[in-house]
């Protein structure tokens, strides 16, 4: 029985054999508010990917109803996936898009003046909205980091670390209302972990907000990816503290997650200048840990691409290559977006993985 979570994924998914399940040949389009893909060469309708449905049953609602103005629309969406009843196939909330959508508008059309306008006329027209708040906390949020820029402290021009300040303080002000704190959103208090890491600001406030959090929202990944970044060696933590991290969520979320918060947490410094699996003696994440976290999200997820190819991805880096043949036939056709540390092709090689033939006619 080993590996057959992966290895029966697909064909639950399409209802077909493994081997005929090819790439996504057209984009995905909105029937009755459901998102749908259509596989050209097979001429039928396959499932979206996770990342296709990240942004069409998520961020691009957001972006559609605040390019058309539509605060009602907004408010509304807000409200529903903050009950966190709205969930991806990954297990996530559609509420962690919804933040998102919002900086991914805000750098693409990169006009500020317009947008904080267009916030200023939000929050007039709902007072009291919690999405308005939410909205300017964010806008301040990236708009700091418009200022300061992605390079290293010591590219930073003076006049970039006024203004991130300037802006970073603004946020937090806009993130600490009263209107968003004595909300009953997840949201805010994964956004108030990251200002609070990138204003340098003590452990312990971090860790008193974070423990707020979790009474509230334990199951809200994404508080506790917020928290997970503070022990990442960059912001100052270390491999060490970032290993004792994640045990403890995963311990404590193991009610709901078994291990996969683990995995979830590795995943988010899985590539080389960070914290990379590769499975060397002494060295987190263990591959043991690792697997039975990936092994019991695909139980608790199992229509979930993005949380397979996460584990094929790591299980190429593993000694395990039936797993890793396994998990790659379920991906195939879905792995060209996939981004793995070691490319695709060298994984391949590695494990001495072929494409399942195409199931004869007749």
């Amino acid at each position: 029985m080993k590996h057959r979570i992966a290895a029966l994924l697909l064909a639950a998914l399409t209802g077909t054999s493994v081997s005929a399940q090819i790439a996504i040949a057209s984009p995905p389009v909105m029937v009755e508010n459901e998102v749908t893909c259509t596989n050209i060469d097979l001429e039928k309708r396959v499932p979206c990917s996770d990342s296709t449905l990240f942004f069409h049953e998520g961020a691009g609602l957001v972006q559609q109803a605040y390019n058309a103005r539509d605060y009602a629309k907004l408010d509304a969406l807000y409200e529903q996936w903050c009950t966190g009843k709205d969930r991806f196939p990954d297990g996530r909330w559609k509420l962690t898009q919804y933040g998102q959508g919002l900086r991914d508008n805000f750098v693409a059309w990169n006009n500020w003046a317009r947008d904080l306008k267009a916030i200023k006329a939000w929050q007039a027209a709902r007072p009291g909205s919690a999405a308005a708040a939410f909205a300017e906390a964010t806008y301040w949020h990236i708009y700091a980091w418009h200022a300061r820029g992605e390079g290293y402290a010591s590219t930073v021009a003076p006049e970039g670390w006024e203004l991130f300040r300037e802006r970073m303080a603004k946020a937090v002000a806009a993130a600490e209302s009263e209107v968003l704190t004595s909300g009953s959103c997840a949201a805010p208090y994964a956004l108030r972990l990251d200002l609070l890491t990138e204003t340098g600001a003590p452990e312990a406030r971090l860790v008193a907000l974070y423990e707020e959090a979790v009474k509230q929202h334990g199951e809200y990944h994404a508080i506790h990816f917020a928290m997970a970044r503070h022990y990442q060696p960059r912001w100052g933590g270390s491999a060490a503290a970032y290993e004792r991290f994640a045990q403890r969520v995963a311990e404590q979320t193991r009610a709901f997650e078994g291990m996969g918060m683990y995995a979830r947490l590795y995943w988010l410094v899985d590539y080389r200048q960070n914290l990379p699996f590769v499975n060397e003696p002494g060295r987190n994440p263990s591959w043991t840990k690792l697997k039975a976290g990936y092994e019991d999200l695909m139980r608790r997820y199992p229509s979930s691409m993005h949380n397979l190819t996460k584990f094929a991805d790591v299980a190429c880096r593993s000694p395990d290559g039936e797993l890793y043949r396994t998990l790659r036939t379920a991906i195939h056709g879905y792995h060209a977006g996939a981004e793995f540390v070691d490319p695709v092709d060298v994984c391949d090689r590695r494990h001495r993985w072929t494409p399942p033939k195409d199931p004869q006619p007749g």
